[in-house]
């Protein structure tokens, strides 16, 4: 018995002793087969990356090099055919373009490239004597004397070889990759083969270890009982929840412990597996299972509720087990709600970027029309116009359409610049004090005009100022924001309707200020749906609008981008058929003292007349000169008015000042001037008010008496400059820059205009002598500034400067005249005329030494203003 005992003992001491060491053995042979699997594995993918980092990556740079380098040599060589200056600098941009894209494959080629480094330094010498010779080719191009055959024989000799070489380089560069690519694959296929045998051999001696092993199996229930508990726990750590069932009953044989924190439902209260499915998804599940051609695994994405009510993403996968006693299907709840949310963000973002798509096509195809409309308008009129040369009338509209038409596109590549400036972050906000009444002022007087023109009625109020109305901010941008507001006001809002503008101080903090801007209109109005796409680059509120009133559908998106730039924010109210009401509130800092000059009349005891033809301007004019201390009376037509300074001028208690309108029904403001002037003399100041552009009639009403001008509606900072200015000037000639020989308004002006384009300095000297002035033109910054420094002083009156010029740009010319030892150097006017219209260029072109800035094309009534404006101020 003791025998017995002892022998079971020592039974169990060599199964404990042969399990121990089968299982040593088993954990060396798989130490070592991990071991070798890693060092395989590492090796196996440094070969993998080296061919695929190195190799195919090589092979697709020197691909993209020979591709732009072709694609330069297509570019070149269009030029044989087509050499105008636009093509010229349409070949140079693309060739720039094409630079800049090659130099990522070539740095990656150099990165990467295993051989031999002169290969690459030569495509890379190759590539900078190309560029050398592309830019000669370019000058030689663009020589107003150089032939096709001349280019051609230029490219062939000079550009072509550079071309050839380049390209049998890069040849050269993918051969030897290709050949580093075969030798690293018979690398790697030798050793994937080592890793096989050996691999086996590893194998081989572990499945012996495990047969030697088995007997001792029945011993270690302790070890099963250990993994049933390392099952439970890796069953908890995990996110996917298990559930065992037999295949035929479905009775449930195991339960995940996880299942709790995966779909909700304690483990013992878990029944039936399609609990929180909707019935479809669970009836799904029914028949696949059931199918007798079911296929493991059965898969599918389901919604799946918590008893909580919180929606999940789940993929329910069934397996089906046939190599147990009984079929069990193996059901795994996996939680993919992130990944479904992420792919549904991932869609909608596609389908954004898909709209905007959309949105840009339709905006070019937009675009393209209203660009090609005025174009069409302008190159037709202009062949009528050279046809109709012995029809004066007919010429003269021809030209009035171009001019409109000149205008319009102007308008909308204006549009397009600064949408562009807004997006690339590249505006620039100024912070300068202005007068709130002045830049509403100034507003108004165009939009009254436009809704006038157009039969609509305009009203405005601005309360809560007080006398405060100075503020910090950027006035340019307001008045922009405004104007494009109001631009679609007056363009949807039918005749007869009406717009207001409503200004007023929203709130207010100790140094800051909200004021708040209400337009409203009562035109056509939009759905919400059109009022949230509106704001959107290129959207307009319908398709309908473009073809029905034009525009490029970036107006709102400006006014947005600029109200977010300026710290606003906007709200727009609308109702089809109704109307709209765009509400504005805009953080403004406070100025210091007051806008409004304090009144000095009072002591004068002044008597005003005011002769217009509608009431309601008579009353609020009357009411605006009373708040100044002016008394006044009116008259609603021109004849009464002359008949009441003439029953005044009796009495021998003439009118102080008169305000007239322009545009009467019996007799226009210019006649009753006369009248007056002849009746009563120079003495009384007449002041012309008008809602419309009095540039027309300016010569011939100053001719007639008068002595200044007020845009409708009337402000009272613009009432009282204007009457101060004329009670100054009371009795005084018009000054010479007031009157200009008939449609010479630069008369006895010499000029020094610096432009290297010749049909722009064509175009510009032809306009500048048709308004009288004499120019002397040159073709860069450099000569003028030699023929200023050549001039004698007062020869040149002022100095018009093109800013992009060869030799020296209009920059450096202008800080050369400003540093010169010439007696005018620091006073002659010198003015920038420059297609760079933007706020940061005006800066540029102020800091170099301009007194001002005006952008092309040119606008002469502006440039002759500023000509005029800038050597008024520099006289002595």
């Amino acid at each position: 018995m003791q025998k017995a005992v002892e022998l079971k003992k020592g039974s169990v001491l060599r199964s404990r002793q042969i399990s121990a060491v089968s299982t040593g053995l088993l954990i060396l042979l798989m130490v070592c087969y991990l071991v070798m699997t890693i060092r395989n594995s590492a090796s196996l993918a440094a070969q993998t990356e080296i061919i695929s980092n190195h190799p195919f990556e090589v092979v697709i740079s020197a691909g993209d090099v020979k591709l732009y380098v072709s694609e330069m040599s297509l570019r070149t060589g269009r030029l044989v055919r087509h050499f105008s200056a636009e093509d010229v600098e349409f070949a140079r941009a693309s060739l720039e373009e094409l630079d800049r894209s090659l130099e990522e494959p070539v740095k990656r080629i150099g990165e990467l490239y295993l051989g031999e480094a002169k290969d690459v330094e030569a495509l890379k010498d190759t590539l900078a004597l190309l560029r050398a010779e592309q830019a000669e080719y370019l000058e030689f191009c663009g020589r107003p004397d150089t032939t096709a055959e001349e280019i051609e024989n230029y490219a062939q000799e000079r550009l072509q070889p550079f071309y050839d070489e380049a390209l049998h380089q890069t040849e050269a560069i993918i051969s030897v990759a290709q050949e580093k690519k075969v030798g690293y694959g018979e690398t790697a296929e030798a050793l994937r083969r080592t890793s096989l045998i050996a691999s086996a051999l590893l194998m081989g001696l572990m499945v012996a270890v495990l047969l030697v092993s088995q007997y001792v199996l029945h011993r270690q229930r302790k070890e099963l009982i250990y993994r049933s508990k390392l099952f439970d726990s890796l069953s908890l750590s995990i996110d996917d929840a298990f559930i065992i069932r037999d295949a035929g009953t479905g009775v449930i044989g195991y339960r995940g412990l996880n299942l709790e924190r995966i779909l909700g439902i304690p483990m013992a209260d878990v029944e039936s597996l399609y609990q929180g499915l909707s019935e479809e998804d669970a009836q799904a599940l029914r028949e696949g299972v059931s199918d007798p051609r079911f296929a493991s695994p059965l898969e599918r994405l389901v919604e799946y509720t918590k008893p909580n009510q919180e929606k999940r993403w789940m993929l329910i996968r069934v397996y089906r087990v046939e190599d147990l006693n009984a079929p069990q299907l193996i059901t795994v709840f996996s939680d993919r709600t992130e990944e479904v949310r992420s792919r549904q963000v991932l869609q909608e973002a596609m389908l954004t970027a898909e709209r905007a798509n959309t949105a840009k096509s339709d905006f070019l195809s937009r675009m393209s029309h209203e660009i090609r409309t005025p174009l069409n308008a302008i190159i037709g009129m202009t062949t009528i116009a050279a046809a109709s040369v012995k029809d004066p009338a007919r010429v003269e509209d021809c030209l009035a359409k171009i001019t409109f038409s000149s205008k319009h596109l102007l308008m909308l590549i204006n549009d397009v610049l600064d949408m562009s400036k807004i997006e690339s972050s590249k505006m620039v906000l100024q912070n300068e004090p202005f007068d709130i009444f002045e830049v509403v002022n100034g507003f108004v007087s165009t939009v009254y005009a436009q809704a006038k023109a157009r039969g609509i009625g305009f009203s405005e109020t601005m309360e809560g100022f007080g006398e405060d109305t100075v503020f910090v901010g950027d006035s340019l941008r307001l008045n922009q924001i405004l104007l494009n507001l109001s631009s679609n006001a007056v363009k949807f809002t039918a005749p007869g309707g009406s717009i207001r503008l409503a200004v007023s101080r929203h709130k207010g903090g100790s140094r800051t200020e909200i004021l708040r801007f209400i337009l409203s209109d009562t035109g056509i109005g939009m759905t919400q749906e059109a009022v949230e796409r509106i704001f959107q680059p290129f959207e307009q509120a319908d398709a309908s609008i473009a073809k029905r009133y034009g525009g490029t559908g970036l107006g709102m998106s400006i006014t947005k981008n600029l109200i977010a730039l300026m710290g606003g924010q906007i709200q727009v109210e609308s109702e089809p058929g109704v109307g709209t009401t765009c509400i504005v509130d805009l953080p403004f800092q406070k100025g210091e003292g007051s806008g409004v000059p304090a009144p000095d009349f009072e002591q004068r005891g002044l008597r005003a007349l005011i002769v217009d033809d509608e009431r309601q301007v008579c009353e609020q004019t009357a009411a605006l000169l009373g708040k100044i201390k002016i008394n006044a009376e009116w008259r609603l037509r021109g004849a009464e008015g002359v008949e009441r300074v003439k029953q005044a001028h009796r009495e021998g208690r003439d009118i102080d000042l008169c305000l007239v309108d322009w545009k009467m029904p019996d007799m226009d403001g210019v006649e009753v001037t006369r009248r007056i002037r002849r009746e009563v003399g120079n003495d009384m100041p007449i002041v012309m008010i008008s809602a419309y552009d009095i540039s027309e009639v300016e010569q011939e009403a100053r001719a007639a008496g008068v002595n200044g001008f007020l845009p409708k509606p009337l402000y009272r900072s613009s009432v009282y400059a204007a009457i101060k200015a004329a009670l100054e000037h009371k009795g005084q000639p018009a000054g010479p820059w007031e009157e200009k020989p008939a449609g010479k308004a630069l008369a006895g002006l010499r000029l020094l205009m610096a432009e290297d384009n010749a049909l722009n300095q064509e175009i510009a000297a032809t306009l500048l002598r048709m308004n009288g002035a004499e120019v002397d033109c040159v073709q860069n910054g450099r000569e003028a500034l030699e023929a200023f420094l050549a001039s004698r002083p007062g020869e040149y009156d002022a100095i018009l400067m093109d800013v992009q010029m060869p030799v020296m740009d209009g920059h450096e010319a202008a800080r050369s005249i400003r540093a010169a030892n010439h007696p005018l150097a620091h006073t002659i006017p010198i003015i920038a005329t420059t297609a760079n219209a933007f706020s940061d260029d005006i800066s540029a072109a102020l800091a170099a030494g301009m007194n001002a800035h005006v952008s092309k094309p040119l606008d002469m009534a502006q440039l002759c203003k500023t000509l005029s404006d800038c050597i008024r101020r520099s006289a002595p």
